[in-house]
């Protein structure tokens, strides 16, 4: 299981050279194509959730426009996290295609699930590098990146949890998946089964705040 130190920032600005990095750069169904690299760092800040993600993507692509659309068919980043120590517990889902789109949901140890909702999601912050709706494959694509910062406030509302953020175990993954063009399914913490799902929170790795 790979771990990850999620960092408490005090300061009132954020130093992202100080913090620690991750890469995704496993690739359980990999069939041709480029490994391209995804970067990301996440840390909490002013009761926010913060995740800087780079992508490199040499075919960069979008059309989902909807809040909690299909995401994952475009180019994605995605954050998978269940923000309590309960390996395979509830957990949330947070997909953002390349141009800055949102789906959300919480998936409770039932089953059960709730959508973020468009009051919520305006309290999400999500800078693209990309400054268009929709995104075409073009021959100048390298990269593409990524600033979300979440509300735990949100994340309380969606589970009718409360949670702890201090020196605490968490688990989750991170992943990239989507695109017309090499899709890939990328992950962080490795994941075991027979075709590409990220829907598996007893796979996640560990988070450590502290």
């Amino acid at each position: 299981m790979n771990q990850y130190n999620v960092k408490m920032v005090k300061e009132k600005n954020i130093n992202w050279d100080n913090i620690e990095g991750l890469t995704i750069d496993n690739y359980p169904w990999y069939e041709k194509g480029l490994k391209q690299t995804t970067h990301v760092k996440t840390l909490i800040h002013e009761n926010y959730i913060k995740i800087k993600a780079y992508c490199e993507d040499i075919h960069s692509y979008s059309k989902e426009t909807k809040l909690n659309g299909d995401v994952y068919l475009d180019s994605c980043f995605e954050f998978f996290v269940t923000p309590e120590d309960n390996l395979g517990g509830g957990y949330f889902n947070i997909e953002i295609n390349c141009c800055g789109v949102l789906h959300m949901s919480y998936k409770d140890e039932e089953g059960n699930r709730v959508f973020c909702n468009e009051k919520q999601a305006n309290r999400i912050n999500i800078t693209s590098s990309i400054q268009t709706e929709t995104k075409n494959e073009a021959e100048d694509d390298r990269y593409w990146e990524l600033l979300i910062a979440i509300p735990i406030e949100v994340l309380e509302e969606m589970s009718g949890k409360r949670i702890q953020y201090e020196n605490e175990t968490w688990y989750g993954n991170f992943y990239r998946c989507g695109g017309k063009t090499e899709p890939q399914y990328a992950t962080w913490n490795n994941i075991e089964f027979e075709y590409p799902n990220f829907h598996l929170p007893k796979q996640f790795g560990k988070l450590v705040t502290s």
